[in-house]
């Protein structure tokens, strides 16, 4: 009895001391009427006598081969497995060595998967509540790699992904869209169609899914008080949509800048000319600004497209403010009253002119008064001069008649 169980345990270790094969299929994702090799590698210092394979774990049907090599066709690994396609099937394999007339058989491979297909079923087209995510979901519980693709109702491509194959045992593929893409200029829905393919020889393509339509918001639209104001001025800004939709928020840029945008939830800002000025930023007067809102659907807050923009342009102010005028009186001199002459430099700003040059533009204006007045001063010593002289002539001329009268 001792002696029968040392020989029992000496097998069981040399079985165990065996190192276990590997199976691999190529290819791995057939159809019923194309072909499979499937192959056990055994360990190179090992003389096998034979390889036995079976599907699905199940240790019936086995085949057996002294080669270690079967090449079956589509529909032979599926009678082999007793399942229709679409189906994965499993395939291990193991070895036997003879040794002193007894088949000692190897632990047994790693399972490999061989896929076959004759036909796909269409996919499952879905759309997220945000309408930022479409899901193109494969009814098939069939492990293998597909090719999606997203198309547009006119069979533009948009998108192509790769499915991923999750823990619920399908395979998806999920496009993450863009609304500039999605919605260019002027339109404002889109109809979505989504198919997918393996790469198998030859290639098998699925059905189109259903057509899903996906309506954007439509395009806000910015409404201004005026066009042209003045610093002072207080201007209204309106950002409104088309369709009476219950708005939660507005949003306002500036210049295309989004990192400074105002937000407004009665969807109105009030701003003066200074302070537009001052969210632009720029030396410009002139500024494009431009709006979107947002809606609540599914409790996802969905951003509208941007309205057109409108060009505002922010005037200086006239007005005079002493610390920022100086004002220089020029007195002209005339034999008449005298008329003054006020001039009123502006600057926007701080003063960019110092006390010096003031005085110095205040010493030439006095000098040029000066020598005014002094050209107006000898303009009438001339006249006064001219018109002495002429009454002295005068008199002297009727002095002389005077005398010849008398004579």
């Amino acid at each position: 009895m001792e002696l029968f169980i040392f020989i029992v345990f000496q097998l069981l270790m040399e079985v165990q001391s065996y190192k276990s094969p590997t199976v691999k299929v190529s290819p791995d994702v057939i159809r019923e009427s194309s072909s499979v090799k499937i192959s056990c590698e055994t360990p190179a210092d090992v003389r096998v006598n034979q390889c036995y394979f079976y599907t699905n774990r199940e240790q019936k049907n086995i085949k057996v081969t002294s080669s270690c090599e079967l090449e079956l066709t589509g529909a032979e690994v599926l009678r082999w497995a007793g399942v229709k396609s679409p189906e994965s099937i499993y395939i291990n394999c193991y070895y036997t060595i003879n040794e002193q007339g007894i088949n000692k058989p190897s632990s047994k491979s790693p399972p490999a998967t061989v896929t076959v297909l004759d036909s796909l079923p269409k996919p499952i087209i879905s759309v997220s509540d945000d309408q930022l995510f479409i899901s193109c979901e494969i009814p098939l519980s069939v492990r293998a790699d597909f090719n999606c693709s997203l198309y547009t109702e006119d069979d533009v491509l948009l998108y192509q992904r790769v499915s991923l194959w999750n823990q619920s045992g399908k395979n998806r593929c999920m496009f993450s869209v863009s609304r500039s893409e999605l919605f260019p200029r002027s339109v404002n829905s889109r109809q979505l169609i989504c198919v997918y393919l393996l790469k198998t020889e030859p290639e098998i393509r699925s059905p189109r899914s259903d057509t899903i339509t996906i309506r954007d918001l439509p395009q806000a639209k910015l409404r201004a008080s005026a066009s042209v104001i003045l610093e002072t001025d207080t201007f209204e800004l309106s950002c409104e949509n088309t369709e009476d939709l219950k708005m939660e928020k507005c949003f306002f840029n500036i210049n295309g800048r989004e990192s400074n945008s105002k937000q407004s939830s009665s969807c109105q800002l009030s701003l003066t000319g200074s302070q537009i000025s001052v969210w632009s930023g720029s030396q410009s007067s002139s500024m494009r600004i431009s709006c979107f809102y947002t809606v609540t659907l599914s409790q996802v807050q969905k951003p509208s497209a941007h309205s057109d923009p409108v060009t505002v342009t922010v005037q200086i102010s006239t007005s005079i403010y002493p610390q920022k005028t100086s004002q220089l009186d020029t007195v002209i001199s005339s034999s008449e009253t005298p008329v003054y002459h006020t001039t009123v430099v502006h600057t926007k700003g701080p003063p960019s002119t110092t006390y010096k040059d003031l005085w110095f533009i205040l010493l030439v204006f006095t000098g040029v008064a000066v020598i005014l007045s002094g050209l107006m001063g000898l303009i009438c010593l001339c006249r006064f001069a001219s018109k002495y002289f002429n009454v002295n002539l005068f008199i002297k001329q009727q002095i002389v008649s005077q005398s010849d009268v008398q004579e």
